[in-house]
């Protein structure tokens, strides 16, 4: 399965304006690659919104719990608020649409 991750956090917490947020985001870093194999998570991408203060991940995982745990042991959800969203491939998502009656 893919989910996508958003983690959002306010400018008092942001790494460019505090320090110790800059030191947790910079060793937490060097930690992802590793964290993720351990949870058997695949980092399809890691992408941070500039000045909007948002962190995006694509990940593929078996299951949701793993993204989760992902989540608390990398520390973002110390510095953000994080949400976690399943996806359709559009594939899938037509699919799931074409199997329901229309409306109008």
């Amino acid at each position: 399965m893919q989910f996508v991750v958003i983690a959002e956090h306010t400018p008092e917490l942001c790494p460019t304006a505090n320090a110790q947020t800059r030191t947790l985001m910079k060793d937490g870093a060097k930690q992802i690659p590793d964290l993720a194999r351990k949870l058997g998570l695949n980092i399809v991408t890691l992408r941070v919104f500039g000045p909007d203060h948002i962190v995006m991940a694509v990940v593929e995982a078996d299951k949701i719990e793993s993204v989760r745990d992902f989540l608390f042991e990398s520390r973002l959800i110390q510095w953000n608020t994080t949400k976690v969203h399943a996806t359709y491939s559009m594939e899938e998502a037509l699919e799931k649409a074409e199997a329901l009656p229309t409306m109008f």
